[in-house]
């Protein structure tokens, strides 16, 4: 049983009593927190320093990216921050017990917040093959070719889905036949991104794929001259071959992946994020670790929905906003096209071949059962209840089509203050956007073309995979917006997510629409207030500010003042969450 299920009045929040202590007694002495007031003897009065647990000074502490507000220091009592201000008048704060750290002129920033982040995903791929690493077909085939070696007979083998064909010298997907030198036996599933993957022939046929199965709705079973199957598989025919996978690993194992997966990323910078689309059995994990104390990721769940009965399923289990600061459920995610090879267009893709063969191909638009009329049923049902929901939108066409329905919905229920988010925004039009901004929609934006950027050139042509993603235009629409990765999709540090914004530069290092590339101060804003406000937590993160919780990073550079293409290089020397240091680097 679901301990979130019916359940949230065991998530109200608990406000540590200390600090709310301190808070109130200086409320009732007249007190504000402020950096005068804190250097005054009635504030070291006020706030007892057995409460303060940390103070961090001597440093550049950027407490608000946009319009740009800074400190010397800050410090921590409990799980909130108590006060910023200089130097000074925080180390007067301080008493036995409290631990003081020096940056030495060191950058901190907010907690950095991932408006779209498949961490639950990236924990499941631990213990399969990377392939991020590899720069040749050849590369690729050893990798897997050794995990045969290590495997028993027959067994699958699987690689991690964070990689790219694009950073490979032939600039391709392995195919069957080249996977099948090194694992005649064993099925192999690689994995590319959420909506393509390449297999072998063993894997092929325990799918059932073979020439004469036709292409599933929504999916694309790439074939050669020949009309046999290659091994590529493009959206919905994945599923074919992710439908004979072994299954997930027990359910201690999965907690034991996740707990490895939040430690990783706190090492990024990474204090919160958004889980677009989970099934009911991943948030049973989710509130396993919550209720054991085990969270050091803050996480946003969004349940996934297909067909009215998922929401009909995800009505009857919550209540919108049930948690509390550390685990909240807080609405529902839809899937409306595919990815990069699938993004419903209004213009037909290019011919890429071997892979794209036809003319008039326009990607997939994902629909229920019940097609147009289902999925409008789904969003007023989510909406008359207070659900958020986050539609996956890439391509034009499918971004005309949703936001028609959303606007249908809108007349009947007010979406402004559920926040409903479109998420990836690859091709929206100036007139969509105004549409957003009127309804009161928001956006997430990733850096999907660190990655992906030279099969959005190949599949849609320069013009289009230059615009991707444009944040500048997204921006100036008035729209609020949250950073982000989509990984395991593309690569989980977000100081690669922020370098990528400003200048537009691929891992390959082409730059597609310099022009579409914004401030490292609007940036940083996307990653920290932008992405809470996607999550209704503007009043708690964001920011560092007296009375928020204490999400906190300590940079080896800053951000907003190192040369552009040097930001993705910058590391992480701490990370702080809710008062708790989850990772201290030597």
């Amino acid at each position: 049983m679901c301990q979130l299920c019916g359940a949230e009045a065991r998530f109200a929040t608990v406000e540590d009593s200390a600090v709310s202590r301190r808070v109130l007694f200086a409320a009732a002495a007249g007190l504000a927190l402020t950096p005068a007031v804190l250097g005054s003897p009635a504030a070291a009065e006020a706030f007892p320093g057995d409460g303060v647990d940390l103070i961090l000074h001597n440093g550049h502490i950027v407490t608000r990216a946009l319009p740009g507000r800074s400190a010397q220091a800050v410090a921590i009592s409990g799980k909130r921050i108590l006060a910023v201000g200089s130097t000074n008048q925080i180390m007067r704060l301080g008493r036995r017990g409290t631990r003081t750290v020096d940056l030495r002129g060191r950058t901190v920033v907010p907690g950095l917040i991932d408006s779209h982040f498949h961490q639950f995903n990236a924990a499941l791929d631990r213990p399969n093959v990377s392939l991020l690493e590899a720069r040749s077909i050849a590369e690729v085939v050893t990798r897997i070719g050794e995990r045969v070696a290590s495997s028993a007979s027959g067994a699958w083998v699987q690689a991690r889905s964070g990689w790219h064909e694009s950073l490979l010298a032939e600039g391709r997907l392995p195919t069957r036949n080249e996977l099948d030198s090194v694992s005649p036996d064993n099925p192999v599933f690689i994995p590319r991104g959420g909506h393509v993957a390449t297999v072998n022939g063993r894997a092929l046929a325990l799918a059932g794929i073979t020439r004469d199965t036709p292409d599933p709705v929504g999916g694309v079973i790439v074939r050669d001259a020949n009309g046999e199957p290659t091994g590529v598989l493009l959206e919905r025919a994945r599923s074919l071959a992710q439908a004979v996978l072994p299954p997930q690993p027990s359910a201690d194992e999965q907690r034991r992946l996740l707990r490895e997966q939040m430690a990783e990323h706190n090492a990024l910078g990474i204090t919160s994020l958004t889980e677009p689309g989970l099934t009911p059995e991943q948030i049973e994990i989710y509130t396993g670790l919550w209720h054991d104390g085990e969270l050091t990721t803050r996480a946003h769940l969004l349940w996934r929905i297909a067909s009215l009965a998922d929401v009909d399923a995800a009505v009857g289990a919550f209540q919108p906003r049930a948690g509390d600061d550390l685990l909240r459920f807080d609405g529902l995610k839809y899937l409306s096209d595919g990815g990069v090879e699938g993004g419903f267009l209004r213009d037909p893709y290019q011919i890429v071949p071997g892979e794209q063969p036809s003319p008039g191909y326009h990607g997939v638009q994902l629909l229920p059962p019940g097609g147009a009329e289902e999925l409008a049923e789904m969003y007023r049902r989510a909406a008359r209840h207070g659900f958020q929901a986050q539609t996956h939108v890439v391509g034009d066409a499918a971004m005309d089509f949703i936001v028609d329905v959303l606007d249908a919905v809108n007349r009947d229920t007010p979406l402004a203050p559920l926040r409903w988010v479109l998420m990836h925004l690859f091709l929206p039009t100036g007139h969509n956007m105004a549409r957003m901004r009127e309804m009161g929609l928001l956006a997430s934006v990733q850096d999907h073309p660190v990655l992906l950027g030279a099969n959005q050139v190949r599949w849609w042509g320069k013009e289009r995979a230059a615009r991707a993603i444009p944040i500048r235009e997204i921006l100036d629409a008035g729209l609020i917006a949250g950073g982000g990765t989509d990984a395991p999709v593309v690569p989980p540090n977000p100081l690669w997510s922020l370098g990528w914004m400003v200048t537009r530069e691929t891992l390959r290092g082409d730059v597609l629409g310099p022009e579409q590339g914004i401030t490292p101060r609007e940036a940083l804003h996307l990653y920290t207030l932008g992405s809470a406000r996607t999550q209704f937590a503007e009043r708690d993160l964001g920011t560092i500010e007296s009375g928020k919780l204490a999400d906190l990073v300590v940079l080896d550079a800053d951000p907003l003042t190192v040369e552009p293409r040097s930001i993705r290089d910058i590391g992480v020397d701490m990370t702080i969450v809710g008062g708790r240091v989850v990772h201290e680097r030597a």
